[in-house]
């Protein structure tokens, strides 16, 4: 048996599920642990449940060891890939971030049937999604601010995109795409309302959930992420084939990673 670990955000927590997903495709017995993240506060907390996930959930595994009869805790080492993690000895206890699509984009068709909002979406919702909906060329663009620009620890790990990188994705995306609208996300609305321009724009300014907005991204033809996982989500889940996704060339400060797909440019 092997017990992955969900912590973090949403964008974490759906990367720890679709790594756990993938092992479960390949035949090991999979629980996810939420133990952790019932308990986490920030970013909307917990938020798996709103999905149509169907691995094996605990909420109590403190005492894993003892009542499961795992026999050791591996935890990943750094944020490339490595396929050591999707071949695993029995009964161990993961923790990581598995942030790179490698662990699961032969399970992509199985993720997409996986990450659909189970209830009912809100008014709001609804009327954003039909307006993407009759665009020709609609474009997501993430901008994350938030923890990222108050918070001195996460600010020294992540930074933030600035106004160069979103000026140059904006000005990439209406050359490969006549008539791009763009539809602007983020947690600081007046701030991009103040900062980001485009001739053609929708601040998305609702009151909502994140799984929701996340949604809103994916029905867009084209993205534009910030370096976060909650864009990132919102980027590969879109399910049109000739679609245009930027991201920053710069995802942590000083940490080597992997998270952009290769198929994206990078700016």
């Amino acid at each position: 048996m092997i017990v992955v670990r969900i912590i973090g955000g949403l964008g974490n927590q759906m990367f720890q599920y679709a790594y756990a997903k993938s092992l479960q495709q390949r035949g090991y017995k999979v629980i996810i642990d939420v133990s952790k993240s019932k308990k986490y506060k920030l970013h909307g907390g917990y938020q798996l449940d709103k999905f149509k996930i169907d691995l094996e959930i605990s909420t109590k595994l403190s005492n894993f060891k003892s009542k499961l009869g795992l026999t050791k805790v591996v935890k990943e080492k750094s944020l490339l890939f490595n396929e050591q993690y999707l071949n695993r000895t029995k009964n161990e206890y993961v923790k990581g971030y598995f942030q790179t699509e490698k662990y699961f984009t032969e399970i992509r068709t199985i993720l997409l049937a996986q990450f659909i909002i189970k209830d009912k979406l809100s008014n709001s919702t609804k009327g954003y999604s039909e307006e993407i909906n009759l665009k020709e060329n609609s474009c997501s663009l993430h901008v994350r601010r938030g923890d990222y620009i108050s918070n001195r620890k996460t600010n020294s790990i992540h930074g933030t995109c600035g106004l160069h990188y979103y000026c140059e994705a904006v000005k990439l995306m209406i050359e490969n795409h006549n008539n791009t609208h763009f539809y602007i996300f983020s947690d600081d609305i007046p701030w991009a309302k103040e900062n980001i321009k485009p001739e053609n724009v929708t601040y998305i300014e609702h009151t909502t959930v994140p799984h929701e907005d996340m949604l809103l991204m994916s029905l867009c033809k084209h993205n534009i992420t910030a370096n976060s996982s909650f864009s990132w989500w919102g980027a590969w889940l879109n399910k049109n084939e000739n679609k245009t996704v930027i991201a920053p060339k710069i995802w942590f400060l000083e940490k080597d990673n992997e998270i952009a797909c290769e198929s994206w440019i990078k700016i």
